[in-house]
C-alpha cells in the first residue's frame, strides 16, 4: 500500500500483458488447458503449439485457395495422414501415391 502509483501501474501493465498472451494462446493456439504442471512442462507445450501455429502460417502462406486460417487449419488436420501437396488439399478423388517405390495395398 505504501509504493507509488508509477510502481503500481508499471505492474499492472505487466500483468496485462501476461493476460493478454493467454488470451492469444487460447485463441490461435488451441491451449485450453496445460498437460504438465511444472514450469518446463508448461514451456514446452506453449513451445510445440507456437511452432505447429507457425508452420500452419507459412503452410498457409504458400497456397492461394483457402484464405481462412481457421479452414486451412481444419483441411490440414483433415488431411494429416495423407501423402499430398498443399495445393492439392482440396482434392478429395485420391490419387496414387508420387513415390512409386512406395507399397500400395488393394482391398477386394
Amino acid at each position: 500500500l505504501n509504493a507509488p502509483a508509477e510502481e503500481i501501474a508499471a505492474l499492472y501493465k505487466r500483468r496485462w500483458a501476461i493476460e493478454l498472451f493467454f488470451r492469444w494462446i487460447k485463441q490461435n493456439l488451441k491451449i485450453r488447458h496445460f498437460l504438465g504442471r511444472s514450469e518446463n512442462a508448461v514451456r514446452i507445450q506453449v513451445a510445440v503449439a507456437m511452432i505447429a501455429f507457425l508452420l500452419l502460417q507459412l503452410a498457409q502462406e504458400t497456397q492461394k485457395t483457402v484464405r481462412s486460417p481457421l479452414a486451412f487449419a481444419r483441411l490440414v488436420r483433415v488431411n494429416l495422414m495423407h501423402r499430398k501437396r498443399i495445393d492439392r488439399l482440396l482434392q478429395t478423388a485420391h490419387s496414387p501415391p508420387e513415390n512409386t517405390n512406395q507399397m500400395v495395398l488393394q482391398w477386394q
